[in-house]
């Protein structure tokens, strides 16, 4: 007898994403969101009302929370923040992203 294997549901790929996200907000708060929010929207990742969202508020670790919660609720965000991160000088951060996207659960 084989086993079936399934891939993951969508709400399970965006937990886990999300769970990447909530173990990496301390480095992403290492990262100015307005160098990552205009690739992000070019991306077609964030919506320009999303993008005010994260830029109204007032200190850099607020925006970078609320550019969390709002990644939360996307799926393929992981690619283009990769890029993001890597453009604006922040390859080890990138790294980190990648590896918890490779790890096993």
């Amino acid at each position: 007898m084989t086993s079936v294997t399934c891939s993951p549901s969508l709400a399970d790929m965006r937990a886990a994403q999300a769970d990447h996200l909530d173990r990496m907000k301390e480095s992403l708060r290492e990262v100015d969101a307005k160098d990552v929010v205009p690739i992000l929207v070019a991306r077609r990742v964030l919506q320009s009302f999303e993008m005010s969202k994260v830029y109204d508020q007032q200190s850099p670790h607020s925006q970078m929370d609320v550019l969390i919660e709002i990644l939360k609720t996307k799926l393929n965000w992981v690619g283009p923040m990769t890029d993001a991160l890597i453009k604006n000088g922040k390859a080890p951060i990138a790294q980190q992203l990648i590896k918890l996207q490779t790890e096993r659960n």
